[in-house]
């Protein structure tokens, strides 16, 4: 047999890929022997037994630093790959023994469903599988009273309740996003390095409705330049309608920036360079403190992994 073969089926261990992945990450063996709480001749020991049973090294020096060769490179991918199904058969062993199952009723604002929703639902199924998930899209003013009646469990809004109790809602911030202006790819003002307020005068809209706040704080916007809706406008919340009407006509619109960055590559439209001209830029979650759903504590961690991931830095 194969020595790599081998070491692979006999003496490669976890903990050979978690040094690896843990120096990948911190870059200094000390920094790792730190976090595992065991001295760096330890970690030494260790790495020594994967590179011999490798016959090949993981690390190497550069100067005063150690880097990953390629053979400790491929490794570290293919182990943050191991520990990541590791994780997730974690999660569905959780979820089976526990017993978790249930509903969890879901609100969400237009601007804020396709950027948390689908992150939220996986997140979901890999702790709970079994939990059924109701989503609910509407305007604020429509979802904070069935959040207060019990028809949903949580809410994500971009804007505070009106006309309830300070202390009625528990919430927290999630996530930075603001509402951005996008236009078609052969917009006039498409390729412009910036754009003013002016500039905009005159273009057609696709609005949201009336009574959402990103309609009312577009408008105000625009009032202070002087500015208003011309005729020919169009009021839509449908996602791919709004990319469809973009690209054949020159429209402008708003739409969440973590949407436009995703998708203005592919759906032919283009985030217009309007300095200052962003909206509502906080999204934050409601809900009861004293809800009994016994699906809502599992449901707030899943929410609070999706927004870790959600930080992660965005590469142009």
């Amino acid at each position: 047999m194969d020595p790599i073969e081998r070491f692979f089926q006999a003496g490669l261990k976890l903990n050979h890929l978690r040094l690896l992945t843990l120096f990948d990450s911190l870059g200094q063996i000390r920094l790792v022997a730190e976090k595992l709480n065991v001295t760096q001749p330890a970690i030494s020991k260790q790495l020594a037994e994967l590179e011999a049973g490798l016959g090949v090294s993981v690390m190497t020096r550069v100067g005063n630093r150690l880097q990953l060769t390629a053979v400790g490179e491929t490794l570290t991918k293919r182990a943050r790959e191991v520990f990541h199904q590791l994780e997730q058969a974690r999660y569905e062993v959780d979820a089976l023994t526990s017993g978790i199952s249930g509903k969890i009723s879901v609100g969400a604002v237009a601007t804020v469903l396709p950027v948390f929703a689908p992150e939220l639902i996986l997140e979901l199924k890999r702790r709970a599988p079994h939990v059924n998930v109701a989503l609910q899209e509407a305007t604020s003013d429509r979802l904070f009273p069935l959040l207060a009646n019990g028809s949903l469990d949580f809410v994500l809004s971009r804007t505070e309740p009106v006309g309830f109790g300070k202390t009625e809602f528990a919430s927290h911030i999630i996530m930075d996003d603001p509402i951005v202006v996008v236009c078609g790819r052969d917009h006039p003002l498409a390729n412009r390095r910036t754009v003013t307020a002016e500039d905009l005068a005159g273009s057609p809209w696709i609005l949201p409705p009336k009574e959402a706040p990103t309609f009312l704080a577009l408008q105000s916007w625009l009032g202070e330049y002087g500015l208003a809706f011309p005729d020919g406008c169009v009021q839509s919340i449908s996602l791919q309608t709004n990319e469809a009407m973009l690209a054949s006509y020159p429209f402008l619109a708003l739409m969440p920036l973590a949407v436009a960055r995703k998708r203005a590559g592919r759906a032919g439209f283009v985030i217009l360079a309007m300095p200052g001209a962003s909206f509502l830029e906080t999204v934050q979650l409601f809900y009861s403190s004293e809800s009994v759903n016994p699906v809502l504590p599992v449901a707030l961690e899943c929410v609070a992994a999706v927004q870790e991931r959600l930080r992660r830095p965005v590469v142009d």
